[in-house]
């Protein structure tokens, strides 16, 4: 289980939205990127493909916490909370993203450079 995983099933815990306000969203899992020191060039666009699925599947995925959010019953008690829980769950999904991207570009830039 990937720190990004452990980090989303620890918020929906903390703020009780498990099985309501992220229910039916799912949070990809991040590609495995090469060490751009040691990668091929096959390994490497491979990586990219990964990526760019990845990412399509983040903004799938936060496609579908703006709809849970928006679907969320206004007179619900716990809105404010499950409000909360579905901002923070994409926060650590942009967070996620941004770190991947890094870590594709890193690779690539050692790559390039050997």
């Amino acid at each position: 289980m990937t720190r990004f995983s452990k980090t989303l099933i620890a918020l929906a815990i903390a703020f009780g939205a498990s099985n309501t306000a992220l229910a039916d969203c799912t949070a990809p899992s991040a590609p495995i990127i090469p060490d751009g020191n040691v990668a091929s060039q096959d390994e490497l666009i491979s990586a990219q493909g990964a990526f760019k699925a990845f990412e399509k599947n983040f903004y799938d995925y936060r496609d579908c916490l703006k709809a849970k959010e928006l679907a969320l019953d206004t007179s619900d008690s716990d809105i404010d909370t499950k409000k909360a829980a579905i901002v923070a769950a994409d926060d650590v999904a942009f967070e996620e993203l941004n770190r991947v991207a890094d870590e594709f570009n890193t690779a690539v830039k050692a790559f390039k450079a050997r």
